[in-house]
């Protein structure tokens, strides 16, 4: 696998029903799991999407918020020192490897958004951007003053303005060409409880549209957090599966222009 520092290359459920969430993101994008043990023995599931990886979900004790997404880096080590010379927290004592995919490790960044940082180990591969995987990653903080030069300094990302700068603040992260992160600064108003967070996308399966998948996630148990809205990547909606995850759905056939006055610029503020 050609590594592509700061592109997404692995992302991650934690969660404390592995047999419940397993069977609701099978039932919404037919993923199909692969159950296997990382290198300290541990139980670990690969999501595959025709063969392919897409996600891998993980055993915790207590339910969590949101995935975890993973950007790549040429060198975890390295990466990590880096990370607490820009201010940032390294969550782990060692990387978790799972064979043949990827080497891990949780960040906290300056304003205590944790995020993966990953290196593809033994040639691992990880599908994105087509239909049932992960299509686009937002990243929602209080502060982007802390986060975006982090970010920028850690990866090299090119950083532009997409809304208004005040009433919308959207700023898009790009790398080799290629957009790869939406961060999105919370409503001022948004009480003090509420973390910063990613939120995954992930693009509506083959053969379905945007309401069939929608509806398939709620029959499947899925509750929608934010009514469905346009973006310039395409129709999304916010939901939280069965046991309480955040994730999103978003269909690239129905994007749109971008509109700095759009009411999506805070749909995560509980």
């Amino acid at each position: 696998m050609i590594i592509r520092p700061g592109h997404p290359c692995w992302v991650e459920l934690a969660t404390n029903d592995t047999e419940r969430s397993t069977r609701f993101y099978e039932t919404v994008f037919g993923w199909q799991h692969h159950w296997t043990r990382d290198d300290a023995g541990r139980d670990y599931a690969v999501a595959l999407l025709d063969g392919e990886p897409v996600a891998g979900v993980r055993p915790l004790d207590r339910a969590t918020l949101d995935w975890t997404p993973y950007l790549a880096v040429a060198d975890l080590t390295a990466a990590s020192a880096r990370v607490r010379t820009l201010g940032g927290t390294v969550l782990e004592a060692s990387p978790q490897t799972v064979p043949g995919l990827v080497a891990k490790v949780l960040v906290d960044d300056p304003g205590g958004a944790t995020v993966g940082i990953a290196q593809p180990v033994d040639g691992g591969g990880f599908t994105a951007g087509v239909p049932g995987s992960l299509g686009w990653l937002e990243f929602v903080t209080r502060g982007p003053r802390q986060a975006d030069p982090f970010y920028r300094a850690l990866f090299g990302y090119r950083q532009q303005q997409v809304g208004d700068g005040k009433a919308v603040d959207h700023v898009v992260y790009s790398t080799g060409g290629d957009t790869v992160i939406g961060r999105v600064r919370m409503a001022p108003d948004t009480p003090a409880t509420v973390p910063p967070r990613w939120i995954a996308h992930f693009t509506v399966p083959a053969g379905l549209d945007f309401s069939e998948t929608l509806n398939r996630a709620r029959t499947a148990g899925a509750r929608l957090r934010f009514q469905p809205h346009p973006s310039p990547l395409g129709q999304v909606a916010v939901l939280a599966d069965p046991l309480g995850t955040r994730f999103a759905i978003i269909d690239p056939d129905l994007a749109t222009d971008w509109d700095t006055a759009s009411p999506a610029d805070d749909p995560y503020d509980d």
